[in-house]
């Protein structure tokens, strides 16, 4: 079925000599993120929050300049609104994403881009019939520590890399948000937290040949706690050894790369110049983190990869992050939880497609 843009989007010349206007759907944890995170750019404008519980959106509306509603479809009837920020749980991202290509809305997808490749492979087609830019969040590119690896690895300097390992770990989110625990639904801590390091690695190192995975997500433990562990083997020979976990007390990332001449290695628990640790019973009262990590100094990664977006609506020039690449991403996620339930290993063909 052919997705006709009900109304056309502005072309870059005219985005560029005025704000971009937004309406972002969702106000939780990323919509909130990223409304306060743009709210201040001179080239945006947010002129929407969009939430089901209407006083969630009046509390973000109130601090963004915005109008409040808990109608998606009052947003993006406004001819006035140019792009959307969609912030909602996965299994709605498709529905949200088509109707938003139906109103000539480019659109930003909070990753994962869908539960699966189908939904993703959907989105990309209704978006590219109706002529407007589909991006996906996968934040993890837009770190400088991750940009400067990238740099690193291009140039050869190290070499052939032989062996990555990268850890992402969490508290159990599901007990404030159970949502996340629905796997059916929404796929759990690998498609919350390991697609961030599925997408970078490939980004890093290229296509995938073979993996196998391990983890809670078909245990009993899943609802209350979720970890998974899964082993890559690339097409170029190295070989990845990646942990997510929603059964760790903080927020942890990081990365080590051996290669024939060097090793990278970056931890967030080095990287940040101020560091927050509050007691458990504390931390519950306020409803945050135990710990929290932050950079007072430094434009934070979601701040940039927003940037990305507008800087490429407004010149033409195509997205870093693309459908394609989120579906490549989810094949990917998806895959790690078949082996996780099956004990079996998963195989790719050099297109990036499961092996028969």
């Amino acid at each position: 079925m052919t997705t006709q843009a009900t109304h056309q989007p502005a072309p870059p010349a005219e985005l560029a000599a005025r704000p971009v206007r937004f309406a972002i759907v969702g106000a939780g944890g990323m919509g909130a993120t990223h409304a306060i995170g743009i709210k201040d750019d001179p080239n945006v404008e947010i002129a929407w929050m969009v939430d089901l519980d209407l006083p969630r959106a009046e509390q973000l509306a109130h601090k963004t300049g915005a109008k409040a509603t808990s109608s998606m479809e009052d947003a993006l009837a406004d001819p006035a609104v140019d792009a959307v920020v969609i912030a909602l749980p996965t299994s709605l991202h498709r529905n949200a994403t088509e109707a938003a290509a139906r109103a000539g809305k480019h659109v930003f997808c909070e990753k994962p881009i869908a539960r699966n490749a189908e939904d993703g492979l959907a989105m990309v087609a209704a978006c590219e019939q109706a002529g407007v830019t589909l991006m996906i969040g996968h934040v993890v590119r837009f770190f400088p520590e991750y940009q400067r690896i990238k740099e690193i690895l291009d140039s050869g300097e190290l070499g052939q890399i032989a062996t990555v390992r990268a850890l992402r770990t969490n508290p159990p989110v599901q007990e404030r948000s159970p949502w996340f625990a629905d796997v059916e639904k929404n796929g759990g801590v690998v498609l919350d937290l390991m697609v961030h390091d599925l997408d970078t690695l490939c980004w890093l190192l290229g296509g995938v040949e073979r993996l196998f995975a391990q983890g809670l997500t078909y245990t009993e433990a899943q609802p209350r706690r979720d970890y998974a562990m899964a082993s890559l083997r690339f097409r170029d020979g190295a070989i990845a050894h990646v942990e997510s976990s929603w059964a760790h007390s903080t927020h942890r990332t990081s990365i080590e790369i051996a290669g024939q001449y060097g090793l990278i290695d970056f931890s967030s628990d080095n990287a940040a110049s101020l560091t927050i640790e509050r007691t458990v019973a504390l931390s519950d009262k306020l409803d945050r983190p135990a710990r929290v990590y932050s950079r007072p100094a430094v434009v934070s990664p979601q701040q940039r990869e927003l940037r990305h977006f507008i800087d490429c609506l407004q010149s033409g020039e195509p997205v870093m992050i693309d459908g394609h690449a989120g579906v490549r991403a989810i094949t990917l996620a998806n895959s790690v939880l078949d082996s996780m339930r099956t004990g079996r290993p998963v195989f790719f063909n050099e297109d990036g497609s499961v092996a028969a």
